[in-house]
């Protein structure tokens, strides 16, 4: 029986042939032919233009996410109040939006206020004053206050 389908397979094979040049009818396929030849062009050429799309901008994604914004005078001091007031058993910290940047002796002072809930669960408001020293391109705090 095996005989009879790869006589007809045969058969099939050279009835798509063109008279003229002795070869395949651009319009048909080899009867064993792949899938990859089955798959019609538009989705050869979209589908991987998708996927590499796809991986650049996951990629670009991870590397913005990993990039950290440089450190301000501001940023220095919201942090270091933060851990400050972390340390003390202190939550639901927020440092005020718009602090004050003023220069004294050669640092940046930093003021403004601060909100948090204490461990007993009371609100806390407080002023803050940081004192920041930048040398060339690194900055540290030198001082950070608290005070009601």
């Amino acid at each position: 029986m095996q005989h009879t389908d790869d006589a007809a397979s045969r058969t099939a094979y050279l009835a798509a042939m063109t008279p003229d040049t002795g070869r395949l009818d651009p319009g048909t396929s080899e009867p064993n032919s792949g899938w990859l030849a089955r798959t019609p062009l538009w989705a050869r050429i979209a589908v991987p233009v998708v996927v590499i799309a796809g991986g650049a901008a996951v990629l670009a994604a991870v590397v913005a996410a990993g990039a950290q914004p440089p450190a301000t005078v501001e940023s220095m001091c919201r942090s270091t109040i933060v851990a400050t007031l972390e340390s003390r058993g202190h939550s639901e910290i927020e440092v005020s939006r718009s602090l004050k940047i003023t220069e004294a002796d050669g640092a940046q002072r930093v003021s403004g206020t601060v909100t948090s809930v204490d461990d007993s669960g009371r609100a806390d408001h407080a002023q803050i004053r940081c004192v920041v020293r930048v040398d060339g391109d690194t900055m540290h705090v030198v001082s950070a206050r608290l005070s009601d």
